[in-house]
């Protein structure tokens, strides 16, 4: 009897070795993003659905195609998406990674990215735990002051700081360009006026001449 119950230990489903993760962990609000999310495989049958149910209030807007898996959006009430669901083969000691660009949330905050990651043998596993559960769902945190990645470059409601940088360098280099026009004018002009008063010098000179003889 004890042998047979440690078989049934032993034939059970492995403890998880490794987690679905997602990068960068740290964002600014309100900000475009791209999330990658990272998924081994560690089970003897190969993964083949991957469901990636998306926070409130992130905004995925533009996806990154992985070869040999097939992406469907799962939409929301509101129109909006609420889960990425991708499907293929993965074997069982690889890994896959999938790639998306979404808007963070307006304030700080934490976003759990809770997944189901189906294997061939018809296993499920719920990665949707809090972080010191043997199943946790990938978080990212949204700090104020983080670095902005504007990915895409789709950024939205840019920094003063970032606003003043840009428009600094735009107005000088405008005032140095009129400025110099300007001069240029100016130039030009006196040089128009000098070569004709030195003409009318030399017809005056001509016309003395001319009565003399």
């Amino acid at each position: 009897m004890a042998g047979a119950a440690a078989l049934a230990i032993g034939a059970g489903p492995p403890a998880a070795d490794a987690h679905v993760q997602i990068a960068p962990t740290v964002v600014a609000p309100n900000d475009p993003v791209k999330f990658t999310v990272l998924v081994p495989g560690e089970r003897e049958s190969e993964t083949t659905k991957v469901d990636v149910k998306m926070p409130a209030e992130l905004l995925p807007f533009s996806y990154e195609e992985t070869p040999g898996w097939k992406r469907t959006l799962v939409k929301a009430s509101n129109g909006g998406v609420d889960q990425i669901v991708w499907t293929g083969r993965l074997p069982r000691d690889g890994f896959v990674e999938f790639s998306f660009l979404a808007g963070t949330p307006p304030h700080t905050g934490e976003m759990a990215f809770k997944a189901l990651q189906t294997y061939s043998d018809g296993t499920v596993v719920r990665w949707i735990g809090n972080p010191e559960s043997e199943y946790p769902a990938p978080v990212v945190h949204v700090v104020a002051g983080a670095t902005r990645e504007n990915a895409g470059g789709e950024g939205h409601n840019p920094t003063a700081a970032t606003s003043s940088s840009r428009s600094t360098p735009s107005a000088k280099s405008g005032s140095t360009d009129w400025a110099a026009r300007i001069v240029a004018i100016v130039a030009i002009a006196a040089i128009c006026v000098l070569a004709i008063e030195m003409r009318r010098l030399q017809r005056a000179r001509e016309r003395k001449t001319a009565i003399r003889r």
